[in-house]
């Protein structure tokens, strides 16, 4: 029994299927009075609720749209306003469910938006985006069918040309490809996008000669717009032929000395060439360029600098280059800040903070600005200012982590631990509210919806806390944090490492220190010099000298190919040399030990007391 409720729409829809059968029947000829009257009261009533859907969508409301538009394909399935409408908003998945992105329930939106876009051809964004969607879902010869029928249609609307081209690229179809993008150029005229758009899909075909003659081709259109000879230089470059790129790019600097593109292609040209003096002189000359905004010429400088940090170059080149960008913009923040920051890599931290107190006085409200001041105080040994540069940091901005840490840092060279424990257990609770700065965490106590970056985070921010609390004397407390730090990032490489070490240092247990010290060498640490040779005190430790030697050689072979290494390494070396007998090597080993610190007194003792 139908109840009262579901009655009038089940009327309906008997009603519905009862017009579409007269409809469709051979026998039924023009719709009865009644079929009709009732289509036009199925049609108002399915309009009602489409309208109420734009009303929706334009306010927002995309859910109640949805369904509104739902409810008016389900009233009435001829209405293609509405089934388009729905379709579309199944297809971006407004009705919040995945199981709408099945490729059965894609193909549905596609055929659902069909009936409007074949009913009204000549509703150019709805057809074209149609066809768009048809492509992506490869309905190919869909989106083919619908972009043909649009150029015949509408052919002032000439941008239908490039959709048609990349459908009949993807399609496999590149001659009519290429033919609907020459088209295009015959209606619009040519373009460095257009050229190159031609261009990339002649290369894919292995056609260089074709790609040639369209790069000539745009040149030829108009042989004094540098551009276009930057385009076809480029080309060549990309077929490695350097006698010509050079030949295209010189000639665009040429035809408009003061084009910094050229300049630039130019300098990139003599930098893969490793000719360092045309590249320093080209690199010179775009910075000069009137044509080049601030923002490039930044961009440009920093990069070259960032070149000559990385490979260790003679900074003098960097420091002329800079001098010329500094002459034509003395105050600009930019300019100011990456001064900042090229100092500091050099290591001139006095005038590093120099240029970052003048970025700091036009805007004292820039956190990046103050931590840089508290970077380089930290990396000048200044740590007591550095902590001082963070309290006035806090009268302009606010605390961010990042000012936190820089600060706790600072403490914690500064042996201020207790200040140091206090701004990291802090930074804990701001992710994780429950969680004690001291004692026995439970996992219980960090929120349910934590990400894992968020639980890394706190791992990391226990293990400093650990660092501090060890150095502090506080070996219980450290060993609680770095428990705290294991149970939250099982695979945290540095909590296991250090634990280990701390835990052998002071006595404790030694096969728990090894069990952890090996747990830390997985993954990307396998090879770490530092887990390596705190797992090799640890095996000699043990008494296991043998696998200890073979550890240590391993770890002093990574830390000299990173160039990290320490006496420390040579020292533990020297005494697991001296366990197996070999009292010569482990002499060896201590003097290069020495070399590194001479003022290592424990190191000097062992020399003295085995010297044969």
């Amino acid at each position: 029994m139908i109840k009262a409720k579901n009655l009038h729409i089940a009327l309906a829809t008997v009603s519905l299927l009862a017009a579409v059968f007269l409809c469709a029947s051979p026998s039924a000829g023009k719709r009865s009075p009644r079929s009709e009257r009732q289509h036009k009261e199925l049609r108002a009533k399915a309009r009602y609720y489409y309208l109420e859907g734009m009303r929706h969508q334009v306010e927002g409301r995309n859910a109640e749209a949805y369904e509104s538009f739902r409810r008016s394909h389900l009233i009435d399935p001829s209405f293609e306003e509405a089934a388009y409408n729905y379709g579309q908003m199944r297809l971006i998945g407004s009705a919040g469910s995945d199981t709408l992105m099945s490729d059965a329930e894609l193909a549905r939106d596609l055929s659902l938006m069909r009936p409007f876009v074949d009913a009204y051809p000549k509703d150019y964004d709805e057809v074209i985006y149609y066809a768009y969607i048809a492509s992506r879902l490869d309905s190919l010869q869909e989106a083919i069918r619908v972009y043909e029928r649009t150029e015949k249609l509408l052919p002032e609307r000439s941008a239908t040309l490039l959709h048609l081209s990349d459908a009949y690229f993807a399609a496999g179809e590149d001659e009519k490809g290429l033919d609907a993008l020459n088209r295009y150029e015959r209606i619009e005229g040519k373009s460095p996008n257009l050229t190159l758009k031609k261009i990339s899909y002649l290369i894919n075909r292995l056609d260089t000669v074709g790609a040639i003659d369209e790069a000539s081709s745009l040149v030829a259109s108009n042989p004094r717009q540098p551009a276009y000879l930057l385009l076809k230089g480029n080309l060549f470059n990309l077929m490695g032929k350097r006698d010509s790129v050079e030949y295209y790019f010189k000639k665009a600097e040429e035809i408009s000395p003061g084009y910094g593109a050229a300049k630039l292609a130019l300098a990139d040209f003599y930098l893969e060439q490793g000719d360092s003096t045309l590249y320093d002189t080209k690199t010179y000359e775009a910075l000069l360029a009137e044509d080049y905004g601030l923002e490039e010429k930044t961009g440009l400088l920093a990069e070259y600098l960032q070149k000559l940090i990385n490979d260790k170059s003679n900074t003098e080149r960097g420091d002329y280059l800079f001098s010329v960008l500094e002459k034509q913009y003395p105050y600009e923040p930019e300019v100011l800040d990456l001064a900042a920051r090229y100092n500091a890599a050099k290591g001139n931290y006095d005038i590093a903070l120099e240029k970052i107190g003048y970025c700091l006085d036009l805007d004292s409200k820039n956190d990046t600005y103050w931590g840089q001041k508290m970077s380089y105080l930290i990396s000048a040994d200044r740590w007591k200012d550095a902590i001082t540069a963070y309290d006035e940091a806090l009268e302009h901005v606010d605390a961010s982590m990042g000012l936190r840490i820089l600060c706790a840092r600072a403490a914690q060279i500064g042996e201020e631990y207790d200040l140091a424990i206090k701004l990291y257990g802090e930074l804990i609770r701001e992710i994780a509210p429950q969680a004690p700065t001291t004692g026995a965490l439970e996992l219980s106590q960090l929120p349910k919806n934590i990400s894992l970056d968020g639980l890394e985070q706190v791992s990391a921010l226990y293990t400093t806390i650990a660092d501090c609390s060890f150095n502090e004397g506080k070996k219980e407390q450290a060993f609680q944090a770095y428990e705290n730090a294991i149970l939250v990032d099982p695979e945290n490489s540095m909590a296991l490492n250090n634990y280990a070490y701390f835990m052998v240092e002071s006595g404790g247990d030694v096969d728990k220190a090894a069990g952890l010290s090996e747990r830390s060498l997985h993954g990307d640490n396998a090879e770490n010099p530092t887990y390596l040779d705190t797992y090799a005190w640890i095996l000699y430790k043990q008494g296991k000298y043998e696998e200890a030697l073979e550890t240590q050689r391993k770890a002093l072979e990574k830390a000299e190919q990173n160039e990290a290494i320490s006496d420390e390494y040579w020292n533990h070396y020297g005494d697991i040399l001296l366990a197996t007998g070999d009292r010569a090597g482990a002499l060896e080993a201590w003097k290069k030990a020495l070399e590194i610190n001479e003022d290592n007194a424990e190191i000097t003792k062992k020399i003295n007391e085995n010297k044969q």
